[in-house]
């Protein structure tokens, strides 16, 4: 794997017009010296490149040699990047992406520098895309004015697979799966086909995958229980496509257009195990689930994610006296469908009174935008000066809806048959609009000392609809006589100026350190955090109020002809709001000062031309101030516990090789321990906390030559390790002891690829 700390790169502001492609360093006889070793920074929005010695900040790439290795039949995109982006927490095991923050913060996800990320968050990007439709995946760490609202922790960019400029191509592979203790019904498979051509001018792309997940296993052979707060992938079919055509209009001008759709779907008979007489929702405190699934669910509509959407881009070289163009366009829908739940829900006509409700939550997501970008270059007393700006727009409405479920039957099947009731509105209606205006400097001060710094001014408003309540509409149905109130809607609007700043030093032709200033800005969550409130509450700036956070951070980096390659950034981040996940689901906002800080580095080092070795490590603290003013830990669901990666990479003669590697995470009981002391006022609460045992997981994968092509096998979780993922460990805490649970057993893996 590439892994390169380098800075937030200017050039466009939006990672959405970018496609950055940093390839690892490479022994070449005809270069001159060590600058040329090293790899160019490649922008589709320019036709210039920048040398990895120019570029200041934290960025990482994850190359689909590596991608490859690491996705199994069954393991998602979040699984592979969980274990090779650094400053990623690691995968939930779910669904899910949920609690996989960046130093702390939210990740904006980006499919073909498509937002995945948007006000509404099902939190399921990463589960949107198979690993097989990745050509590559770029990260850029940390806070960011560059690109737009919701970057507050990180960037993941995720590009699809492209041409490989043959005239035609295809490519198809095959693979299975198998758990320790091996059933039809805990195998995955999967099957993928692509094809690629290039005629002249026009060029394409297209490929579809299939995957069949079964049932996970634990270590000792027993099939896990769902998930059934944020849904899981057991016993699924997910199929991925995605094509693009692009056309070399002229010297000067390029469109390309691309389109992807993805459906994956649970189809299972087995439900959670409540126990005797539900006594995980009645005794919740004394009785501890077995955590295995129970056969006999009868849900008609299971959890689901669909999402399809389609994305042109057009670029001219030469417009306005010189200025390179880039306007980008795009459209997605979205749908998420989770598994349903039971809460408490109060009778708004009797005080005091409540009723149980199992109910299971929709979204729907429909976004649309435009991104433009212009840059030329400058000299200035003799040195060079580039500059960029631009405009980008961008709607999102967002809706959510509650499908109901008899209560009697709920519990007389013991919490396995959902007959289907009425259906609820689970808050309002949302419009979001988004417009940022940008402008972008870079400068070279001296030969060694570079400047690249920005303003943007980002504009957002919600159009919130009027609606009632699900809580209300619920007592009305059951309280004869009870007129459900209203909430009225309202407008939202905010707007901030973002800056940056960064500064690197070329210590030598190997050696840089950087230093960057970054502002992020983001509005909560506003469809989700208005889903559990009261009649009586009021639309306005007011109790809707903005994230700004302010990123600070540190690096030293090697890039050496040897092919060592080595980076270190330390961190800071503040704000002065916290988005707090309360234990009765709701979400708000506080008014609390936070901080988060740490550390995180890579090492690659070739110890002979056939062998390396080499590692990440990221370790985050984050707290906030509690209603007394004492700093207090957050929970693993905001900053993930230490976590470090190492393997050993031999690579033979005639493409024979062999991978070992690590995965730790480490414990900590700082949260919890803090939560017992924490002080609480109407506004700021103590999240759920949880004691994270920390635990440490080996993978051995490996590939050969065979029939033309390529086989791959791989064995995961080696030791077959016996342990709770740090969502699992957390989710007890905030959703209940049914949502702990542990983590797959060892599984095998063997699949074949061939290209013609």
């Amino acid at each position: 794997m590439s892994l390169w700390s380098v800075r937030n790169v200017p050039s466009t502001l939006q990672l959405s017009l970018l496609s950055l492609a940093i390839s690892a360093p490479v022994y070449a006889a005809e270069a001159e010296d060590a600058s040329q070793q090293l790899a160019p920074l490649q922008i589709s929005a320019r036709s210039s490149s920048q040398s990895l010695a120019e570029i200041a900040g934290t960025v990482y790439r994850i190359e689909r040699e590596d991608i490859v290795k690491q996705s199994a039949p069954g393991r998602s995109t979040a699984d592979v990047l969980g274990q090779l982006v650094p400053s990623l927490a690691p995968s939930s095991g779910t669904t899910s992406n949920y609690g996989m923050t960046m130093r702390g913060r939210a990740v904006l996800v980006m499919i073909d520098g498509v937002p995945m990320t948007g006000s509404r968050d099902g939190s399921r990007q990463l589960n949107s895309i198979t690993p097989a439709m990745i050509e590559r995946v770029e990260v850029v760490s940390g806070s960011s004015s560059v690109y737009g609202a919701g970057a507050t922790g990180g960037i993941i960019n995720i590009v699809t697979r492209q041409g490989d400029g043959s005239a035609l191509g295809f490519s198809s592979e095959v693979g299975v799966r198998s758990a320790d203790h091996p059933e039809h019904d805990a195998m995955a498979y999967n099957a993928t086909q692509t094809m690629t051509f290039n005629q002249g001018d026009v060029s394409g792309f297209a490929g579809i995958s299939y995957v069949k997940q079964g049932e996970i296993q634990d270590a000792h052979g027993n099939r896990v229980g769902p998930e059934i707060a944020q849904t899981d992938r057991q016993d699924t079919r997910s199929v991925d496509f995605n094509g693009r055509l692009s056309w070399q209009l002229d010297d000067n001008q390029k469109l390309s257009l691309g389109a992807r759709f993805y459906d994956d779907k649970q189809d299972s008979d087995y439900g959670p195990d409540y126990g005797p007489g539900l006594a995980a929702l009645f005794t919740p405190a004394t009785f501890e689930p077995s955590l295995q699934g129970v056969k006999g669910l009868n849900l008609s509509a299971q959890p689901r994610t669909k999402h399809y959407g389609a994305n042109a881009q057009y670029q001219h070289q030469d417009v306005f006296g010189g200025q390179q163009l880039t306007v980008e366009a795009y459209t997605r829908k979205e749908q998420g469908r989770w598994f349903p739940s039971v809460s408490v829900i109060p009778h708004a006509a009797l005080p005091g009174r409540f009723t149980y409700a199992a109910m299971q939550s929709n979204t729907d997501i429909d976004v649309w935008g435009v991104r433009t970008a212009l840059q030329k270059g400058f000299s200035l007393a003799g040195r060079d000066l580039t500059l960029t700006y631009g405009v980008d727009y961008e709607r999102e409405n967002d809706s959510q809806s509650g499908q109901s479920y008899a209560i009697p039957s709920f519990i007389a099947s013991n919490g396995l048959n959902y007959v289907p009731g009425n259906q609820y509105a689970m808050g309002p209606d949302v419009e979001i609009s988004n417009t940022g205006f940008y402008l972008q400097g870079d400068y070279h001060l001296s030969e060694r000392l570079s400047l690249q710094a920005g303003i943007r001014h980002q504009i957002i408003k919600n159009d919130v609809s009027a609606s009632t309540p699900y809580t209300e509409a619920i007592t009305a149905d059951i309280v004869p006589g009870y007129q459900a109130q209203r909430m009225a809607g309202g407008n939202v609007k905010h707007s901030q100026n973002l800056y940056n700043l960064g500064l690197l030093y070329q210590l030598s032709d190997e050696h840089q350190l950087f230093a960057n200033f970054s502002q992020g800005f983001s509005l909560p969550d506003t469809q989700r955090m208005l889903r559990d409130v009261g009649p009586s509450f009021a639309i306005d700036s007011g109790n809707i109020e903005p994230i700004k956070v302010n990123n600070y951070e540190l690096g030293w980096r090697v890039i050496a002809e040897s092919g060592l390659t080595a980076g270190v950034t330390a961190f800071y981040n503040t704000s002065d709001k916290v988005v707090q996940f309360n234990r009765d689901y709701s979400v708000s906002v506080a008014d609390t000062d936070e901080r988060i800080w740490g550390a995180e580095g890579n090492l690659q080092l070739p110890l002979s031309e056939s062998w390396s070795v080499g590692g990440t490590l990221a370790y985050t603290r984050g707290e906030y101030k509690d209603a007394g003013g004492s700093w207090r830990e957050l929970d693993a669901f905001r900053v993930s516990p230490l976590k470090a990666t190492l393997y050993s990479d031999w690579t033979f003669r005639d493409d024979y090789g062999v991978r070992l590697q690590a995965l730790t995470v480490g414990g900590t009981h700082r949260a919890y321990d803090d939560a017992q002391h924490a002080e609480v006022s109407s506004s700021i609460r103590a999240t759920p906390t949880a004691k994270i045992q920390g635990y440490t997981v080996l993978d051995l994968i490996g590939h050969a030559p065979f029939l033309g092509g390529t086989a791959s096998a791989g064995i995961y979780n080696l030791a077959d390790r016996d342990y709770k993922t740090v969502y699992s460990q957390q989710a007890e805490a905030t959703y209940g002891k049914l949502s702990s649970l542990p983590a797959q057993g060892r599984t095998f893996a063997l699949s074949y690829a061939i290209d013609y």
